[in-house]
């Protein structure tokens, strides 16, 4: 594949920015796209729905069905204007169909759920709600050859049992109980082992899979069941780049690759067996680790380590995302790592074990 990953400052879409992406964010794009409305969410706010491309294979993609989850959303975006300004060609190949936000409301919140406190990937079978029932009707509708499903996942995420974060997970659900490998499990094993292959050289050793445990309530293990390809998307953390940008490079860049991968037949050339060799992502990782810290709890003194996770948190008045540190674990933590570190080893400060210990372990850090 020739991909044209150079020119990504030319065709990336810039009034797209941080970790606030709502329906207003979108609607600024309309020069570009042309968006149509299939439906109300549960607070009554637009769902909308654009289509790319005129060919004959079919992609249904959505996004955000967890509002909090923006980062793939921007991602979506840089690569449709990648198809529409720079690699044209493959428009006559597909037929994109995207929700950019399945869930405005979670959205305009800054919340995983839905209005209705739902979450949206645990009601595929219930179809309880607006917006679940849209995606479902669109799906029968026009019968999609395949479905991406796209999130972000926390900064916890790590790579095996390594201190590198994951910035890019991926996932072929499970389309039963017994993790069969049905036809369309292995066709989207097939797709996710060529974006390993392709991002590799960029991102080499940052990209996992998630464990392919089986949930009838989940929409992509729906999908699967229902024989068509379905690939779970995640955007992870990268160094100390908390509005993701980086992150939404790797992920457009992800999106290019299974899209050209499919219209290609590229895909078809891959062992799906690959897809295994992919590692696993786990929770080894915190937003600040704190090793060796020196604490006084009464008369007693003994060191331990500290991690310390942001809370994000909506500031309405500015309309930005907001990072609230908490301590998270105290302890030996084994296996854990941080984005960022510090080493209290040689450090004799002591703290005491009170309500102001991470005020002061925070102006120790500063």
């Amino acid at each position: 594949m020739e991909l044209k990953f150079d020119k990504y400052n030319e065709f990336r879409i810039k009034s797209l920015f941080g970790r606030y992406i709502t329906n207003e964010s979108i609607l600024q794009l309309t020069e570009i796209f042309s968006y149509s409305e299939i439906g109300k969410s549960s607070n009554n706010l637009p769902i909308y729905y654009l289509k790319l491309g005129s060919g004959p294979i079919k992609i249904l993609i959505w996004s955000q069905m967890h509002g909090n989850e923006s980062t793939s959303t921007k991602a979506l975006f840089d690569a449709l204007s990648y198809f529409l300004h720079i690699d044209k060609k493959h428009l006559s190949d597909f037929t994109l169909h995207i929700i950019p936000i399945l869930n405005p409301d979670g959205a305009l919140l800054y919340t995983r759920e839905n209005f209705n406190k739902i979450d949206l990937n645990r009601d595929a079978s219930s179809l309880s709600q607006n917006e679940s029932i849209f995606l479902k009707d669109l799906y029968d509708k026009i019968k999609p050859h395949y479905c991406f499903n796209l999130h972000d996942q926390r900064s916890i995420y790590s790579v095996a049992d390594t201190n590198k974060p994951s910035i890019l997970s991926f996932l072929s659900p499970a389309a039963d109980t017994n993790k069969s490998e049905t036809n369309s499990r292995i066709t989207s094993m097939k797709v996710i082992s060529s974006i390993n292959k392709e991002l590799n050289s960029l991102i080499k050793g940052h990209i996992s899979r998630y464990k392919d445990d089986y949930n009838p309530n989940c929409v992509g293990d729906t999908f699967q069941s229902l024989n068509t390809p379905t690939l779970l998307f995640e955007s992870g953390h990268f160094d100390n780049d908390y509005n993701r940008e980086n992150t939404r490079k790797y992920m457009c860049f992800a999106l290019i690759t299974a899209i050209t991968s499919i219209t290609t037949n590229e895909y078809k050339k891959i062992d799906y067996s690959d897809y295994y060799k992919i590692p696993e992502n786990t929770t080894y990782l915190s937003d600040i680790f704190l090793r060796n810290v020196l604490i006084k709890n009464g008369i007693k003194e003994y060191r331990t380590n500290i991690s310390i996770m942001y809370n994000e948190v909506l500031d309405k008045s500015a309309n930005k995302i907001m990072l609230e540190p908490f301590i998270d674990k105290k302890g030996l933590l084994r296996n854990m790592f941080g984005h960022f570190e510090i080493d209290f080893t040689n450090n004799d400060k002591m703290f005491k074990n009170d309500d102001n210990l991470l005020n002061n372990l925070l102006k120790h850090i500063d």
